[in-house]
């Protein structure tokens, strides 16, 4: 029996392959279950012994193999290929892998000669349910959609978040989560973006003070720029009175259609002018011509234009 799993979530994949494995070990023990994380460090001929032979004192026998893709790991996916029609029917082979490229020999052989599953989270809707399914009495439905957004959909992420939170609370309110997890990155960007937007420059220093405590400042200052370089285009172009529709494809900017849809109270004009002093702070920083030349000083500045606006 061989099966091949294939996944776009991580987390899916260490559940799945760990609820196998267990339900295997219960039935038939953990002497004859192997778990190959990494066959390059296998021998041909060992990795020959593990998939050929028969189990031990046992009618069934589990092999597990993790792909990784690695040139030598490509070779001995190859080389099992070569040898899957000698595998015994009692030895269960189970491969699994992270986002296969379908295009690739190895993942068409594989599809064709097991028994393929494909578990794939493909929107927000999908990944609430697995947080229901694994915590649906312990959370709010309000409290899901938020850590959904902080943690941009990661499920691996907002399951570590989210046993942090159950270690001392029983149930988790949509304040908790507020309160507790810092968003990622691109969350907490749309949301500094928001309070630029409409000039609620201390709330906005605030939000980047908060943002800063845990991310690089020049990895923040170049996802904030691009940001406000399509807020621009998108207030220029309605400036032009060109309907939302035509500005979304025009910039296209699909999966952020509902930018296009807020009404803000800063300008185009305050808007472009922000911009500019912007892309002029990161001129000085690279040409030395900050009063205080390092990170501080690169922030003291970019606190200044804030409040400048």
């Amino acid at each position: 029996m061989k099966y091949y799993f294939t996944w776009n979530s991580s987390t899916i994949i260490e559940e799945n392959v760990l609820a196998w494995k267990n339900k295997f070990i219960s039935k038939f023990g953990d002497f004859n279950c192997i778990d190959i994380k990494n066959i390059d460090e296998i021998d041909n001929n060992y990795l020959v012994e593990l998939l050929t032979a028969t189990s031990f004192l046992s009618e069934k026998k589990l092999v597990i193999i993790k792909i990784n893709w690695t040139k030598n790991e490509e070779d001995k996916l190859n080389y099992i290929i070569s040898i899957f029609e000698n595998i015994p029917e009692n030895n269960i082979v189970l491969i699994h892998e992270l986002k296969p490229d379908k295009r690739s020999k190895i993942y068409k052989f594989l599809k064709s000669k097991t028994t393929h599953s494909e578990f794939n989270i493909d929107n927000e809707y999908e990944v609430k349910n697995q947080i229901l399914s694994k915590y649906k009495d312990k959370i709010s439905n309000e409290a899901i959609d938020t850590i959904i957004k902080y943690k941009s959909s990661d499920l691996q992420k907002i399951y570590n978040e989210l046993n942090k939170l159950l270690i001392n609370s029983d149930y988790i309110n949509k304040e908790d989560i507020i309160s507790n997890i810092v968003p990622e990155l691109e969350e907490s960007i749309f949301q500094i973006i928001d309070s630029l937007m409409n000039l609620e420059k201390i709330i906005l220093l605030q939000k980047i003070d908060i943002l800063l405590q845990q991310t690089n400042i020049y990895a923040f200052y170049n996802n904030f720029l691009s940001n406000i370089r399509t807020n621009l285009y998108i207030l220029k172009h309605k400036n032009l009175k060109i309907n939302s529709q035509n500005i979304t494809n025009k910039l296209k900017i699909w999966n952020r259609w509902f930018l296009v849809t807020k009404n803000y109270k800063i300008t185009f004009n305050q808007l472009k002018e922000f911009y500019i002093w912007l892309v002029n702070l990161d001129k000085k920083m690279k040409t030395w011509k900050l009063f205080q030349a390092d990170d501080n000083g690169f922030r003291l500045e970019l606190e200044k234009l804030v409040l400048k606006i």
